[in-house]
């Protein structure tokens, strides 16, 4: 929070006292009589002898000796070999010139999940690691290797190499989906090579989604303090059940503000299983793409209170394509659980099993539908289709000069120069956006020279198919403003929604 100088403070509290000096009353014969209004609730929320003092005095000194000695050191190394020669003059240089090793170590968490030597941690916590070593809190140093790791979960799996000890300390895995907000938790690890330290808190949030990062996210948010050197460590509850994996703080100067994510326990565990039994992680796919429903992508859409997300597009011969799914479809659930957001439907998606078919309901044109569909596994060569959340940095200056709309968008007819240079498909019409103006701050600034516009949809009108300049200054001439307008764009293989509210410039 930004402090205001204090002769500011002075001057607001001033003239907060200037204006609040004054009163109103009910006329006499309104006025209730004292006593006759119950003030506050009759009931205290929690009877005070339920809290044994006693027991609370000791409940993370309990959890710190249960816990601790199952939450491990991650020591990866990096080992970057160089020629020593390098740096010496040509007349010293030898014809066998040397390598020398350069290591580089950090430090991070782990926990101990089987008596087999299995550890989880984070992916970041090893990636590029040539060697790996794990301290466990009573000093003993093992050297593990790899068993599996997904970046798109931020999860690997560690294992001791070698004859396993038979008294390793274990972590009792909790159930994280029976979590709720408020719950008191602990986070052990690593910090700042600080070895086993134990800081505890309680769930500040769940189901959190952190910004344009590119991976599976759920994360449970806590202010149990976090920092680097924790992640890959246990954050548990007060039972000494693991139920997440610290994996990320929000920071601005890289140090503990109150806010740490763990990935839920139920997540790691699944793709731990994948990896373990399987070799890779085997995640659902149903072959579409989405976007958020924005309050200007309702209005235009004109609904109200809609808990979903918007089908942008869909891809041929793909499950969601075979079930009867359409672009411009609002997905409202899909194996019977509400979709809220994007993030909800790809976590859903990704942990059905394939093969197997689920229900969906969607919304159309104002009428919910109930479709099945069956889940495929989400592979390589499925994801050879086009995610438009993956946009190139640009297209190039275009050589075409487009026409200026009320809009802010130039746009240009479709002709053999602007197909080949922008690579637009024979079979494609609408009209091609040669210019945005830069003063716009909307979603419009996510178009890029080369799109096509091939829909207009204004609020409370049907959608218009665009085919050329005509078509879409006969639709925009017409705005006005508080008007909510959706764009459906057209770049490479892939579509998407372009949501704005139109104010006359």
């Amino acid at each position: 929070m930004r402090l205001l100088p204090n002769k500011l403070v002075f001057a607001l509290l001033v003239g907060i006292l200037a204006f609040t000096n004054c009163s109103y009353s009910y006329p006499n014969d309104e006025r209730p009589k004292r006593g006759s209004i119950t003030i506050g609730a009759s009931k205290r929320p929690i009877a005070m002898d339920t809290i044994n003092l006693n027991v609370f005095k000791n409940i993370f000194v309990n959890v710190a000796q249960s816990v601790v000695p199952s939450v491990v050191a991650v020591i990866p190394t990096k080992v970057d070999s160089q020629k020593t020669d390098n740096l010496l003059p040509n007349s010293l240089r030898s014809r066998k010139t040397p390598e020398h090793q350069r290591r580089t170590q950090a430090l991070g968490s782990g926990v101990i999940v089987s008596s087999n030597g299995y550890l989880l941690t984070n992916y970041h916590v090893i990636s590029g690691a040539q060697e790996i070593d794990i301290s466990l809190s009573d000093g003993r140093i093992f050297k593990a290797s790899v068993a599996g790791t997904d970046s798109l979960s931020d999860v690997a799996v560690l294992k001791i190499k070698g004859k396993v000890p038979s008294d390793l300390p274990v972590a009792f895995l909790g159930d994280s989906d029976k979590l709720k907000p408020g719950d008191w938790v602990a986070a052990i690890g690593n910090p700042f090579s600080l070895r086993s330290t134990i800081t505890q808190g309680i769930i500040s949030a769940l189901e959190r989604e952190i910004g344009e990062i590119a991976m599976y996210q759920n994360f449970i948010q806590t202010d149990a303090a976090i920092n680097p050197g924790n992640s890959g460590g246990a954050l548990v509850n007060i039972y000494g059940e693991v139920i997440g994996i610290n994996t990320l703080i929000y920071s601005q100067d890289g140090g503990f503000m109150g806010i740490g994510f763990a990935i839920p326990i139920n997540m790691a565990r699944k793709v731990m299983e994948d990896l373990v039994y399987e070799g890779r992680v085997v995640r659902g796919w149903i072959g579409l793409s989405i976007q958020e429903l924005t309050n200007e992508t309702s209005r235009a859409l004109g609904i109200q209170n809609i808990n979903g997300v918007l089908v942008s597009n869909v891809y041929e011969n793909q499950p969601a394509a075979k079930a009867g799914i359409q672009r411009g479809d609002i997905i409202l659930s899909i194996d019977n659980q509400p979709v809220k957001n994007g993030n909800d439907l790809r976590n859903i998606v990704a942990s059905i099993k394939p093969g197997s078919t689920v229900a969906v309901i969607i919304l159309r044109q104002g009428k919910k539908i109930n479709l099945r569909l069956k889940v495929t596994e989400r592979t390589p060569e499925a994801l050879k289709t086009t995610d438009p959340a993956k946009q190139p940095d640009k297209y190039g200056q275009p050589r075409f000069d487009g026409t200026d709309t009320k809009t802010g968008i130039a746009v240009a007819n479709l002709n053999d120069e602007i197909r080949n240079q922008y690579k637009i498909a024979t079979d494609l019409q609408g009209v091609v956006v040669t210019r945005v103006d830069p003063s716009l701050t909307d979603a419009r600034t996510r178009l890029l020279p080369g799109d096509l516009i091939i829909q207009i949809k204004v609020q409370d009108k049907r959608p218009r198919q665009i085919n050329n300049v005509q078509d879409f200054m006969s639709v925009s001439e017409t705005l006005r403003t508080g008007q909510s307008v959706l764009l459906l764009v057209r770049r490479t293989d892939t579509s998407f929604y372009v949501p704005f509210e139109f104010h006359d410039p």
